[in-house]
């Protein structure tokens, strides 16, 4: 039995065990445009070595061969072979070489890295380093809030926006949900802010069927006047590229072919240079109306990931045609590359990111993610307010013209 594998075009699975809120997984399928997907034989010549041996020949050989970030990460991989592989032989269980590859994983700084095998899963620690971030204690950012105060954000953003929106003016659009059409996903929250010329628009998600770019359109049709928009990325677990690319058109005056906003190359062989042809990001324009081409503030945060990224990237090149767009907020999440989710013959299953990701400026935002603009942290004091900073800069810059 050879191993398994599917490559999908933008991010396929990214799960974070919120281990502080609950013992469940939270799941972010983010899918895009499938590429390839296949059960295919993994060349290896016969030798002596047993089962789980295979197994982790195969595993270390993968991430030998096809990790681009061995260096960025600070990871010698050929001594980690050297110290892991003689805890495996002919009567290591399943479970224990799922133990001995999670070992060998620590200190990876991979947002999309990921293995699990039966109820166990494990990824590296970025997800609960960002969960922290999410709120700070004062102002300046240098401290990470209460897990107290991070449980009561992540549970309650949405209420808290929600004080901000004219309440006749608030609607919010669901569609079915990708896996389950039985269910519906709430993608899309638009309104007035309360008192104030400004449209709010809130994309909770690409991970959609649905038009996402006609959603946007609904919202600037019934406010074809304001002022300026918020664009809130916050908490955009990410989705489909396509769905994205679609979306943000609508930013893009008449006229306009494309904007590049990044490049994607793939990992090929175990040596640094070892990459495959340079594939270009880009957001085409169309001619469908209306636009949009006025003041724009982007909220971002540590969980815009993935195609919400993509998203937050393409905004940046798009001030080449505005000037008036401005990113506020937080380094996003840092997971923007395309995954691979693969099977051992064993049924350990594992997620690696196999190629590089680069912005317009050819910066890896891989682990570190986007910076914004401005940075504005929410805070415990805020929230005991009920008050999203962000969300008042965003108003203040477009009240004050502050681009």
């Amino acid at each position: 039995m050879g191993l398994q594998s599917r490559i999908y075009w933008a991010v396929f699975p990214f799960l974070v065990d919120f281990d502080m809120f609950s013992k469940k997984h939270y799941s972010v399928l983010i899918l895009g445009l499938l590429v390839f997907a296949s059960c295919k034989k993994l060349l290896i010549k016969p030798d002596p070595t047993s089962e789980p041996e295979r197994n982790f020949e195969i595993f270390w050989n993968d991430l030998h061969n096809g990790y681009p970030y061995f260096q960025e990460d600070g990871i010698d991989w050929k001594s980690r072979y050297d110290k892991f592989r003689n805890m495996v032989g002919s009567t290591t269980t399943t479970d224990q070489l799922y133990s001995v590859i999670t070992q060998m994983l620590s200190g990876f700084s991979d947002g999309h890295l990921s293995v699990s095998y039966k109820k166990n899963y494990f990824s590296n620690e970025k997800g609960t380093a960002n969960v922290f971030q999410l709120v700070r204690t004062e102002k300046s950012g240098n401290n990470g809030a209460s897990s107290e105060s991070i449980r009561f954000y992540y549970e309650n953003y949405l209420a808290i926006n929600k004080l901000y929106i004219d309440n006749s003016t608030y609607k919010v659009l669901t569609a079915p949900n990708v896996v389950n059409p039985t269910q519906t996903d709430t993608i899309f929250i638009y309104g007035k802010i309360a008192g104030n010329d400004i449209l709010y628009v809130n994309i909770l998600s690409f991970l959609t069927s649905a038009s996402v770019e006609n959603m946007i359109r609904t919202a600037i049709t019934t406010y074809p006047s304001v002022k300026g928009m918020i664009l809130d990325l916050r908490m955009n677990e990410g989705g489909n590229l396509g769905v994205m690319w679609n979306a943000m058109s609508v930013f893009l005056p008449l006229g306009v072919g494309e904007i590049t906003y990044g490049y994607n190359r793939e990992k090929v062989g175990p040596l640094p240079e070892n990459f495959g042809p340079e594939l270009r990001f880009a957001v085409g324009g169309n001619n469908r109306l209306p636009k949009f081409l006025g003041s724009i503030v982007v909220l971002t945060n540590r969980f815009t990931i993935s195609a919400a990224e993509h998203a937050t990237m393409a905004m940046r090149q798009i001030k080449a045609f505005n000037k008036q767009i401005k990113i506020v907020g937080d380094y996003t999440f840092g997971a923007t590359s395309f995954i691979v989710q693969r099977t051992l013959p064993c049924g350990i299953e594992y997620t690696l990111v196999n190629n590089k990701t680069w912005d317009i400026n050819r910066n890896i935002v891989e682990r570190t993610g986007i910076k914004p603009d401005e940075f504005v942290y929410m805070t415990e004091t805020g929230l005991q307010k009920s008050t999203d900073e962000q969300m008042e800069r965003a108003i203040e810059i477009i009240d004050k013209n502050q681009f």
